[in-house]
């Protein structure tokens, strides 16, 4: 990518301190799991410190998410800018099928969430994995169908 006026995007404001904050909540988030497993996850089922696990790292991601997503979008806004027909095609590419595939995805992985705490510890591993895999077919298939259309109408 070309950058304006021999900008370094390591140099734009706010890039240490979100740089820091990352390692932190990356070695924060190594710490918690090695106490987690080291101290507690005996008291949990294996799908129930699963479940934990995955809570634990949508956490992480969600804070390092709201936490680049600013310092991103001042970054786009600025290129964007100058470029009106990318952001033109961004909104015809992803506009609702993003929102539409990001709700599919989220309440998969809550679902997916709530089956391992609560009810995957009645059923075997095999029986547990058919479940998943259905999971993951219904999600998959319905982000299939809301982006199917997008390769039949969108000029490459």
């Amino acid at each position: 990518m070309e950058w304006d006026k021999g900008r370094d995007v390591f140099r734009m404001a706010g890039f240490s301190w979100r740089l820091a904050v990352t390692i932190m909540l990356g070695v924060g988030w190594l710490s918690f799991l090695i106490l987690w497993l080291f101290f507690l996850a005996g008291d949990y089922d294996v799908y129930q410190n699963l479940a934990i696990i995955f809570v634990s790292i949508i956490v992480v991601i969600g804070l390092l998410g709201a936490m680049w997503a600013t310092w991103g979008f001042r970054y786009a806004r600025e290129y964007a800018v100058k470029n009106m027909e990318i952001k033109d095609q961004w909104r015809r590419w992803f506009g609702w099928r993003g929102i539409a595939s990001s709700i599919i995805w989220l309440g998969w992985l809550i679902w997916l969430i709530v089956w391992l705490f609560f009810y995957a510890g009645s059923y075997n591993f095999y029986q547990n994995l058919a479940v998943f895999i259905v999971s993951l077919l219904a999600a998959g298939g319905i982000s299939g169908v809301i982006w199917g259309t997008v390769g039949r109408r969108m000029r490459w």
